[in-house]
C-alpha cells in the first residue's frame, strides 16, 4: 500500500539528480516542480493539482530525477513503489491514458525543442560552441564539468574570441566538487575555500556583484553571489544570501528565492541579515498569491529589521491588507 507522508511548506521532497524509484501522488496541497529547459538552459517551474502524479518518468526509466519538487503549502502526498503504482494502474485504464497523453505531449515538445535546436540556421563554430557548453555546464553548477571545457578550450584556441572568459571559468571551477552529471542542492551552505568568479576574495565578489545589480543585470550578479556563497562562512555569506536572493525575486524565480533563502535560514538563524531575507521571501509569497503566508513573513521581518528597513516592511504589509 502506498504511504502517505505530511510535508510542510518549503520542505523538499528531491532534487534533481537525485535517484530514487518512488512516485509520487499529490494528494492535497500545492507543490512545484522546478526543471532546466533544454532549449533556453533557463529553470522552468510548473505547479502540480491535487490529483496528479509526478516523478512517474524517473522512477519507472530507472533514471536520476529531471526535477527538483518543493512543498509550497501543507501538503499529503502518496507515495508509491514502482511495483505498488504499476499494480495501481494495471486497474484503472483512465489513468494509464491520461499519463500516456501527457507523456505523449511531453515527448512532441522536447522534440521541437531538439528540431529548433539542431536546424537552427545559425552556424556555430568550435570556438563558440566550446564556449556555449562551458558556458552552460558553468550555469547549470556543474563546476567541474564547466573548468574541464575551459582547460580544453585555452589548449585548442589559445587566441581565442572567449580566452578571458574560458579562463575566468577554469578559474571559478577548478577547485569546486561537482562533477559531470552531478547536481546537489546548489542553493545549500558549501565550503569550498578557493575559487569564485573573482578569486578567492568574497568580499571582490560582493562589491562586484553589487555593482552588477544596480545596473539591474540580474542573472551575472546572481553568479558573482552565488560564488560568495559557494565559499562558505566569511562575513560577506549573509549580505550574498540577501543579493542572491532579491535577484532570483526580480527574474521571477520565487520558488528558488524561497529555496535559497531557507537554507540560509536553516544554516545562521540569527543573522544580521535576517530582516531581509524574510522580507524577500515574503515577497515571493506574494507573488505567488500566497498572502497569508507573505503577511506571516513581513510580520516576522519587522520584528528582526533596522529602522531603514522597517518603513519598507510596512509598506509591503500594508499591500497585503494586513
Amino acid at each position: 500500500m502506498p504511504k502517505a507522508v505530511q510535508y510542510k511548506p518549503n520542505s523538499v521532497i528531491y532534487f534533481a539528480g537525485d535517484l530514487d524509484e518512488k512516485v509520487f501522488l499529490l494528494q492535497k496541497g500545492r507543490i512545484a516542480l522546478t526543471s532546466t529547459d533544454i532549449e533556453t538552459g533557463k529553470q522552468v517551474t510548473e505547479y502540480i493539482r491535487e490529483g496528479e502524479f509526478f516523478g512517474v518518468k524517473s522512477a519507472l526509466g530507472h533514471f536520476p530525477r529531471e526535477e527538483s519538487v518543493m512543498v509550497i503549502t501543507d501538503a499529503i502526498v502518496l507515495a508509491f513503489s514502482t511495483m505498488e503504482f504499476e499494480t495501481f494502474v494495471q486497474n484503472n485504464t483512465r489513468i494509464i491514458m491520461k499519463m500516456l497523453k501527457v507523456f505523449s505531449n511531453q515527448l512532441r515538445h522536447i522534440h521541437r525543442q531538439i528540431e529548433s535546436l539542431l536546424h537552427s540556421e545559425e552556424q556555430t563554430n568550435p570556438d563558440d560552441g566550446m564556449f556555449s557548453v562551458a558556458n552552460c555546464f558553468f550555469k547549470s553548477q556543474q563546476y567541474k564539468a564547466a573548468s574541464e571545457v575551459a582547460i580544453r578550450y585555452l589548449k585548442l584556441f589559445p587566441s581565442g574570441r572567449h580566452v578571458q572568459e574560458m579562463k575566468q571559468i577554469a578559474q571559478n571551477t577548478l577547485t569546486s566538487s561537482n562533477s559531470f552529471g552531478e547536481r546537489t542542492a546548489s542553493d545549500k551552505p558549501q565550503i569550498r575555500q578557493e575559487g569564485g568568479p573573482v578569486g578567492n576574495d568574497p568580499n571582490l565578489a560582493l562589491t562586484l556583484a553589487e555593482g552588477l545589480a544596480g545596473q539591474q543585470k540580474w542573472d551575472e550578479a546572481y553568479k558573482q553571489y552565488h560564488s560568495v556563497i559557494e565559499v562558505g562562512d566569511s562575513p560577506a555569506l549573509g549580505k550574498a544570501y540577501v543579493g542572491a536572493g532579491m535577484c532570483l525575486y526580480e527574474q521571477e524565480e520565487y520558488v528558488r528565492c524561497v529555496q535559497l533563502l531557507t537554507a540560509f535560514i536553516a544554516h545562521d538563524p540569527k543573522s544580521m541579515q535576517m530582516g531581509e531575507i524574510l522580507m524577500f521571501m515574503g515577497l515571493c509569497y506574494q507573488k505567488m498569491e500566497q498572502i497569508d503566508k507573505a503577511k506571516a513573513f513581513f510580520a516576522k521581518a519587522l520584528t528582526m529589521a533596522g529602522p531603514q528597513l522597517a518603513p519598507r516592511i510596512k509598506e509591503l504589509q500594508a499591500s497585503c491588507g494586513g
